[in-house]
């Protein structure tokens, strides 16, 4: 099966004969780009504990795993493959957001980086992303479904453009994805839904806070949550000049096309809904990562993020990040993927140690070691940091604070 497609793109009669949206006749989207929308689905977290396993560790793999499971891919075609009402409605959504988003990226000429998730409206019903082109806000509602027909979709994005309480912005659009079942062979296709724009700009522009919310998201689950927790702090408050990302701060550094990205590994094996069948509490380490290297094989995953990137957040240098784009670069063999977007993000996939440098990065023993600080979260065993302390009063004594990762907060 094909980890690419190419969907064809349907305009509904509301913008039919709009020139605006006929300049795009289908939309590319692979897989990991596919799973890289798809995360933008996400909150972005005001803090993220030091022993949240399950955020820092479990969630990417997860997701990751669900939508690999569960979305196939072919020429012109995108499956939904659950047979689980649940876990079909993630997954329409999820892919939902990931054609409404490649599509609006297209349509406009912009970056992924410069949407944003609209949050609960306070007066008025809001749309799910909202994005500034040339001082002119647009507004995208994504859907997803398996179903045959798209009227009530389109009927509820409507309703939403219609509701008289709605802030103005220039143009509202929607974006109707429509998967098949599992043995449905017909083409899939990304419905477009509008009406007239209402022709209204912006005085101010607020894309580079934009950027940085956006690539907060990607930080809470790469950088060390020490760090990411001062960054979102500083960002809500609108401290931006006290914004500052230490690149040393990140597990690990992957080169692609010559260029550095800080970033962190994932791996199958971390996953805590598997670990929780695997009856942790009674089971020793070295048993429990045996088990679960046979039955997930040695899946890992590292995420990373443009270094000139880091470089520029940190000297508020917003015309280059309004500027920024990378192109869109996939790569792929026997075992491994790797997927850089245009915002800079990139994204590489090993199999039983198909990607050499990834391999490097992340090796078994610390796979190891971070399943066995898991394990002692989920069994409450915390251990002491050990390492030599900084302060005046107990410089080079071994620090006493106990922890559930490998060193607590102040030495890592």
């Amino acid at each position: 099966m094909s980890d690419s497609a190419k969907i064809k793109i349907e305009l509904d009669e509301t913008v039919e004969k709009n020139p605006f949206f006929q300049t795009i006749k289908s939309i590319d989207i692979c897989r990991p780009e596919l799973f890289k929308y798809a995360v933008m689905m996400l909150e972005v977290p005001s803090h993220v504990k030091d022993s949240d396993f399950e955020y820092l560790q479990s969630k990417i793999p997860a997701l990751e795993s669900l939508y690999s499971e569960f979305i196939g891919f072919s020429t012109e075609r995108i499956e939904n493959l659950s047979n689980d009402d649940r876990v079909k409605k993630i997954v329409s959504e999820a892919v939902g957001v990931g054609l409404g988003l490649k599509y609006s990226v297209e349509l406009l000429g912009t970056n992924p980086n410069k949407f944003k998730k609209i949050g609960v409206a306070r007066n008025g019903k809001y749309l799910d992303y909202s994005t500034i082109v040339d001082n002119k806000e647009f507004e995208i509602e994504t859907k997803g479904t398996v179903s045959r027909y798209y009227s009530t979709f389109k009927n509820d994005i409507l309703n939403k453009k219609a509701d008289s309480s709605t802030k103005k912005v220039y143009q509202r659009f929607g974006t109707i994805a429509m998967l098949k079942n599992i043995g449905d062979n017909t083409q899939s296709k990304c419905v477009i839904v509008d009406d007239p724009p209402d022709n209204s700009t912006l005085e101010q522009d607020d894309t580079f806070n934009t950027q940085l919310y956006s690539y907060g998201l990607l930080l809470s689950f790469i950088l060390d949550s020490r760090y990411y927790n001062k960054y979102i702090r500083y960002l809500r408050k609108n401290k931006i000049k006290r914004i500052r990302i230490n690149a040393k701060k990140f597990f690990g550094k992957y080169t692609f096309k010559g260029k550095d990205f800080y970033g962190e590994c994932f791996d199958y094996r971390l996953i805590k809904e598997d670990l929780i069948k695997s009856d942790m509490y009674d089971i020793n380490l070295d048993v429990l990562f045996d088990k679960l290297s046979k039955t997930k094989n040695k899946t890992k995953f590292f995420i990373g993020i443009d270094e000139r990137l880091i470089k520029a957040i940190n000297k508020k240098e917003k015309e280059f990040l309004k500027e920024y784009n990378c192109g869109t670069q996939l790569e792929s063999g026997k075992g491994f993927t790797k997927f850089l977007d245009k915002d800079g993000i990139l994204i590489v996939k090993s199999i039983n140690g198909a990607d050499r440098q990834l391999e490097s990065i992340f090796s078994e023993e610390e796979v190891k070691s971070r399943l066995g600080n898991h394990l002692s979260y989920i069994q409450r065993k915390p251990h002491r940091c050990n390492a030599p302390c900084r302060s005046k009063e107990l410089r080079g004594k071994p620090c006493a604070i106990m922890t559930y990762r490998t060193n607590c907060h102040f030495h890592r």
